[in-house]
């Protein structure tokens, strides 16, 4: 039951993943082709390196032996 459960939380840890590097890769860089001001610039790219810190930590709960 307890590997089952580690299964699944790898599994949804992997999903939120992909949700937010889709958004790092995509959406954001959407975003930055419009006509932004510098303080919006600056309040994107704080958002995507948050995203990347939170990639990152997930990544290092799922792969510790990778990284």
């Amino acid at each position: 039951m307890k590997k089952e459960n580690e299964r699944n939380i790898a599994a949804v840890l992997e999903d939120v993943t992909f949700v937010l590097n889709e958004i790092r890769g995509t959406k954001l860089k959407e975003l930055e082709k419009t006509k932004l001001t510098p303080k919006q610039e600056k309040m994107l790219d704080n958002i995507e390196k948050d995203l990347g810190v939170c990639v990152t930590k997930i990544g290092l709960i799922l792969h510790p032996t990778e990284l």
